[in-house]
């Protein structure tokens, strides 16, 4: 119900029951005016009158019933209008947000797939793999390629981790049991400067590298020989 409609109601009840009001005062102001009504007959009159005048209270009283609770059903309806609104503006944001998220993922994975293409490149042509920064002047060319190899193994991982193919426990565990291999130990270490020197801090690959290298010290510690 709209605002004007109620205070139209609520002004016709009103009036009525003003009008009602003024009808039984000058009811009640003829019956003791006139001369013929001053009678014991006037009794039955007098009576006619009060059971008149409760009629017409009652009908009072029942529009009134009526027009509250019709008030009170169209504000529960006006109440579930805006829940409903409010649920649908909620679900159209969350699927916003996982549409968002959802092209967020392709992007990234997209990225991922372009590096490993590269590293692919630089492995199969040395001429290629020269274009890349080197791990300093005694990596041989074998190894370098293997390094590259070992990128395309963690970058994997990576993007396991990011698609929440793997949890965090999964990472560790992979990691640790990668870390086995000497040469991926290996280029973990030599790839240190660049990989701390090149990630921001705080985003998914800063923590990936985190539990990685947890994996790594793990490892290293439960070498042969390892203090």
């Amino acid at each position: 119900m709209s605002g004007l409609k109620l205070v139209k109601e609520l002004a016709a009840a009103t009036a009525l029951v003003v009008a009602a009001c003024v009808a039984s005062i000058l009811v009640t102001v003829f019956l003791v005016r006139v001369p013929g009504l001053q009678s014991p007959q006037s009794g039955n009159a007098g009576q006619a009158f009060g059971a008149a005048a409760g009629v017409t209270s009652m009908i009072v009283l029942v529009f009134m019933v009526r027009t509250f609770h019709q008030q009170r059903q169209e504000t529960q309806m006006q109440r579930e209008l805006l829940d409903a609104q409010l649920n649908e503006v909620m679900s159209q944001s969350e699927y916003a947000r996982i549409n968002n998220e959802c092209a967020q993922r392709m992007a990234e994975a997209a990225v991922r797939e372009q590096h490993q293409a590269l590293l692919s490149a630089a492995i199969e042509d040395p001429l290629l793999a020269d274009v890349w920064p080197g791990w300093g002047t005694d990596v041989s060319e074998e190894k370098r390629k293997q390094f590259l190899y070992a990128n395309l193994i963690i970058s994997f991982h990576y993007m396991a981790y990011t698609v929440n193919y793997t949890s965090a426990d999964e990472v560790e565990a992979s990691m640790f049991r990668l870390f086995q291999s000497e040469v991926i130990s290996e280029f973990w270490e030599q790839s240190r400067p660049i990989r701390t020197g090149g990630t921001a801090p705080g985003g998914s690959m800063w923590k990936f590298y985190e539990m990685a290298e947890l994996a790594y010290q793990r490892c290293q510690a439960d070498r042969p020989g390892a203090e």
